[in-house]
């Protein structure tokens, strides 16, 4: 099997006061490669849900050399790296168009039953393991994120607009809430570097979160925890 490869535009509301991308767009840009590619092998979206399946992400990184500038065309390069019982792995490399390397991403997926929502084996559909490609791994996997204080916190509850086709908070919305807790200053500076994240428990319509989060030079933690006190996410921001 070959790598896919796709091609973005930066849109002007995908773009912060400094004209660059948001961490959110290139999260989205990535997951939406992700479809896409798992699309045109027949295992995207679309076919599971014929099967009342869906795939769902568990861990996700990104690593930041730049991020591209408001009308910027780049190319995403994505493949599936291995097939284990319930996870499958997933890696990404983002390309200006003068073919130098911007980015990184890598992530870990499940496949879930829509109704008992209880991850399924992966390895009893041939497809998946079909596609996988011998390529050295472009960063390290996603980071385990263990359990975080806060020094400070908000609180939030999950509307409309964070809801998804899975019936739970979008993937990114997770990165949307914690990231605004910390100052402009910190999220506009350029200094970006890498973003770990473990979606541990899916988060429904109504539901009443606490968002905590701790802060210095280098690195920005933080904890997305329902009313029972569970960690529904974990994230860590690397600070160059």
């Amino acid at each position: 099997m070959e790598c896919g490869f796709y091609d973005f535009q930066v849109q002007p509301r995908e773009v912060d006061l400094t004209k660059r991308a948001t961490l959110i767009t290139l999260g989205d840009h990535i997951l939406h490669t992700a479809g896409e590619d798992a699309d045109r092998n027949g295992f995207g979206i679309r076919n599971l849900h014929e099967h009342n399946i869906s795939w769902v992400l568990s861990r996700f990184a990104i690593e930041v050399d730049r991020q591209p500038e408001e009308y910027e065309k780049y190319r995403i390069q994505t493949w599936v790296a291995d097939v284990s019982r319930v996870m499958t792995t997933r890696h990404f490399i983002l390309w200006d168009l003068n073919g130098h390397e911007i980015g990184r991403a890598s992530s870990l997926w499940a496949i879930i039953d829509m109704q008992s929502r209880q991850a399924l084996d992966l390895r009893s559909n041939v497809q998946y393991t079909d596609v996988i490609v011998p390529l050295e791994a472009p960063m390290p996997r996603p980071a385990r994120i263990g359990a975080i204080a806060g020094t400070w916190s908000e609180e939030h509850t999950v509307r409309y607009s964070d809801i998804d086709f899975n019936q739970h908070a979008n993937s990114m919305k997770y990165v949307e809430w914690m990231t605004d807790l910390l100052p402009l200053e910190k999220m506009t500076s350029g200094r970006l570097a890498r973003i770990d994240i473990n979606y541990l428990h899916e988060t429904r319509y109504g539901e009443k979160l606490t968002i905590a989060a701790e802060d210095n030079e280098t690195c920005s933690r933080f904890e997305v925890r329902r009313q029972d006190g569970s960690a529904a996410c974990r994230a860590m921001i690397q600070w160059k």
